[in-house]
């Protein structure tokens, strides 16, 4: 008996929760600057003919590669590059705050904080870099600093092949080492 009066009671509650009004929703709309693709703590692996080139690892990506004039990718909360050589391992890396990659002329903007390291290799200091891919070279008109064994050299602006193996450095400081050779 007690059953039956708690069915009931949950028939009448539930009959009495029900409504035929029509409710108000808003909208969902969708903005053309939003990304296509959103993403947290985010790794990408490139590579070309079967073997991976770099590792791109960051803590959020949003992707807009819909848009047509602007198709780019956007990396921030840390943004960072292993370059992986032929054997698969990493032979250096790239590092800054956040980073922008344009998808149309795949040249990479890199804000913040900007390193480049080449396992025994040059380091390179700066706080904006754009990195071409296409032509493996790096430049900027920033105050940069290069650590190229043991000289430190400090300018303004850069044009350097990506392995940083070849540079040049406008409105040069720094301090290098002279080295006299005897015949």
């Amino acid at each position: 008996m007690l059953l039956k009066y708690i069915f009931h009671l949950v028939v009448i509650i539930f009959l009495s929760a029900c409504s035929n009004e029509i409710l108000n929703s808003e909208s969902i709309e969708i903005s053309e600057n939003q990304p296509l693709i959103e993403h947290y703590n985010t790794q990408i692996k490139y590579s070309d003919s079967g073997l991976v080139k770099i590792v791109v690892v960051s803590g959020h990506m949003k992707d807009f590669t819909e848009e047509k004039e602007t198709s780019r990718q956007e990396f921030s909360n840390g943004f960072r590059v292993g370059i992986i050589n032929k054997d698969g391992l990493e032979s250096g890396h790239i590092k800054s705050i956040k980073a922008l990659r344009d998808l149309k002329t795949q040249i990479w903007t890199l804000i913040g904080n900007v390193e480049v390291i080449h396992k025994g290799g040059n380091q390179l200091y700066t706080d904006k870099l754009y990195w071409d891919r296409k032509a493996k070279q790096f430049n900027t008109d920033s105050q940069v600093r290069i650590i190229d064994k043991e000289e430190e050299i400090i300018g303004l602006g850069l044009k350097a092949e990506d392995d940083l193996s070849e540079y040049t450095i406008f409105d040069v400081k720094g301090h290098f080492e002279s080295q006299i050779i005897q015949e």
